[in-house]
């Protein structure tokens, strides 16, 4: 029950490409608590630049996490824009999380963090402050996959509590949970308010054949967002469940067909009302934008109506967003690039085709509708930041998913 997830690490010259940028990797260095954290430290500060921390496999423990977390959220340490940090298997429970939620509350460049195979009890107060932590950020990817402690009692205080907008990849696979969960994650992936998740990824787990039946039924019936989701191995574990009828290998085949179109159909809605917001984006601009003379007299309400048309898989909320966006001219790209260096928006190509012919050295600028980056890929590139642009575009204006309201 699943689709592509997300592309591992490389390593050799691509990891020594991205080194060059701010990623420091201290993966399974035998960091230990305190004296594990100062040396982190030491290196984050003899840098310009870091945006990675790749910690795993380490025993930073509490105290050690505590200690980077109070560096990182001080002056000092907030002058880095971190935009990954994984902590896997570090011996960290409740007090280092309490921590960390204190540096993720507010924080605006964090994107991406790895919290697998720690200690969190899933002690009630302390979820809900993460989780509140987590509305008043930018977190948009969170892996506390192998936390096997946290159970159902994580479950009711975090998904009762999430509501953030940003966050779109979750995973709680192999935590514990069981088909007491259920309703709490069924409310959340049905509203539409609260859920923005693109992938969720909830394996070995008990939830039970009924269990997973009625999440995939919610998210037929009211959630048009999620586009990859996993649910394997959540065959029932303990005899108090033995009320869950369904678990022969057939019965699982079943749930997972029917799953497969759900999510291909999300997907589908997903591209239609990206393109249908671009569009509108584009005939809003020439209409709607006040001029001196301009030739049409129409009503504002007529105008829109006629826009309408142009898309009609977006919601009246999601049109009103795009043309509101359009009618502005403080939201008209400038006519000249950036000079700043620091802000010189850049496609970064992949660098195992530096070597090829014609691509020396080679970087593609974005230079407007005549670049390299016109139709939103890059020759040879592994990050577009058109593409990137684009996506945060229609975050902004709510047009990154089907809207079924």
């Amino acid at each position: 029950m699943s689709s592509k997830g997300r592309s591992s690490r490389t390593g050799g010259p691509a990891k020594a490409l991205l080194s060059t940028r701010g990623f420091i990797d201290r993966m399974g260095d035998g960091l230990t608590a305190v004296e594990g954290a100062q040396d982190v430290i030491s290196m984050i500060t003899s840098r310009r630049k870091v945006t990675k921390l790749i910690l795993g496999h380490n025993k930073l423990s509490d105290d050690g996490c505590i200690v980077l977390f109070r560096f990182l959220g001080s002056p000092a340490g907030r002058k880095y824009r971190i935009a990954e940090i994984s902590l896997n298997s570090n011996e960290i429970g409740d007090r280092g999380l309490l921590a960390i939620a204190t540096y993720l509350n507010g924080n605006q460049h964090l994107t991406e963090l790895f919290l697998q195979n720690n200690l969190f009890s899933g002690d009630s107060p302390v979820i809900e402050t993460f989780t509140n932590s987590i509305n008043f950020s930018h977190l948009e990817m969170l892996s506390l996959t192998t936390n096997t402690a946290l159970s159902d009692n994580f479950v009711g205080a975090f998904f009762s509590s999430l509501r953030s907008t940003y966050l779109k990849e979750l995973h709680v696979s192999a935590t514990g949970i069981t088909r007491r969960s259920a309703p709490h994650i069924i409310s959340y992936i049905s509203s539409p308010e609260r859920c923005h998740l693109h992938t969720f990824k909830c394996n070995g787990n008990a939830l039970g054949h009924s269990a997973v039946k009625r999440i995939i039924g919610a998210i037929e019936k009211s959630n048009f967002v999620l586009s990859s989701v996993e649910l394997y191995s959540n065959h029932m574990a303990t005899e108090s469940d033995n009320d869950d009828t369904s678990s022969d290998d057939t019965d699982w085949k079943v749930l997972e067909s029917k799953l497969r179109p759900i999510l291909s159909r999300n997907m589908y809605l997903k591209r239609k009302a990206e393109k249908d917001a671009l569009g509108l984006l584009r005939y809003s601009r020439t209409l709607l934008l006040p001029t001196k003379s301009s030739a049409l007299c129409l009503p504002t309400e007529l105008q829109l109506h006629i826009l309408s048309f142009l898309a009609p898989s977006l919601s009246s909320a999601q049109r009103i967003n795009v043309c509101t966006y359009a009618s502005t001219f403080t939201t008209l790209p400038p006519l000249l690039p950036k000079l700043n260096g620091d802000e010189l928006e850049m496609c970064l190509p992949d660098p195992f085709s530096l070597g090829l012919p014609g691509c020396e050295n080679k970087v593609w600028e974005v230079r407007g509708t005549t670049g390299g980056c016109a139709s939103g890929k890059c020759r040879g590139a592994v990050l577009c930041h058109k593409e990137q642009q684009r996506t945060k575009w229609l975050d902004a204006v709510g047009c990154s998913a089907y809207d079924g309201r």
